[in-house]
């Protein structure tokens, strides 16, 4: 069981800003505008959170212990392209799933794979896509479901359902 000390403080950060970052894709993806912003976000920091009273590992415990009492952002990419975002995105996703592959063990990286995932996914079901004044549009637009995919094989999970 690997904990906060085992990690270096830029490490730590890549950590922390991993789930910000899954979060972050889906937005980019597919926006809702000011009210479906404000929905994703709040969806993305309740699963954030939740994850402290049910994670198995002290792993994401401790994590999302320090995500909820140190309420500084971590630093995310400075480019409003969005295929740049994107990019630098996924390779945030990327490498602290290799970091945790390296020093943790395989059931506390799968849990914190399983957790950005559910970050991702709670992001996209916020608000419904494409409609008018609430009505029609659908729960998931194509580009977040494509953006999903994306944060499963950047994780090594099996595609979203």
């Amino acid at each position: 069981m690997v904990s906060k000390t085992d990690f270096s403080a830029s490490e730590w950060d890549l950590l922390r800003k991993a789930p910000l970052t899954a979060s972050l894709i889906v937005v980019a993806a597919s926006p809702s505008g000011p009210l479906g912003l404000l929905k994703e976000s709040a969806a993305a920091t309740k699963m954030m959170l939740s994850a402290a009273s049910a994670a198995q590992s002290p792993l994401l415990k401790s994590l999302t212990e320090d995500l909820r009492s140190n309420v500084s952002l971590p630093e995310l990419p400075h480019t409003t392209d969005p295929t740049q975002l994107r990019a630098s995105a996924m390779e945030t996703i990327k490498a602290s799933s290799a970091l945790l592959a390296s020093k943790a063990s395989p059931e506390e990286a799968q849990e914190f794979r399983q957790w950005l995932a559910k970050i991702a996914q709670a992001t996209a079901e916020a608000t419904k896509e494409g409609g008018f004044l609430g009505f029609g549009g659908t729960q998931v637009s194509s580009e977040e479901q494509a953006a999903l995919a994306d944060i499963h094989e950047a994780l090594g999970l099996p595609k979203a359902a």
